[in-house]
Formats: structure tokens, C-alpha cells, sequence
């Protein structure tokens, strides 16, 4: 699972990159706009799933 995602943040990250290379403008902001929300939902999932662990 770990290089799944690993792959999925280094496609997007050369993509962007790509894209901003070749003046793409409009595909990079669409590939910066999806790894913010992916990124965020990652947060959220991380943060969430932390918070499972619950001692009263």
C-alpha cells in the first residue's frame, strides 16, 4: 500500500511539474488542485484514525 502512494504523489508531483514546464497551465492547476485535496484527505484520514485510539 505504502508504494502505491508513493507512486500516485510521484506521478502527480512530475506531472505538475511537467505541466508547468510546457506552459500546460491549466492541466497543472487541475493536478495542483487534485494533490491538495488528496493530500488534505490524507491528513484527515491520518488524523482521524489516530483519534480511534481512545482511553477513558
Amino acid at each position: 500500500m505504502g508504494s502505491i502512494k508513493a507512486s500516485v504523489w510521484s506521478l502527480l508531483s512530475g506531472g505538475f511539474v511537467y505541466a508547468e514546464m510546457t506552459s500546460h497551465v491549466i492541466w497543472a492547476n487541475w493536478l495542483a488542485l487534485v494533490w491538495i485535496v488528496m493530500f488534505a484527505w490524507q491528513i484527515t484520514v491520518s488524523t482521524t484514525k489516530k483519534g480511534t485510539t481512545d482511553r477513558r
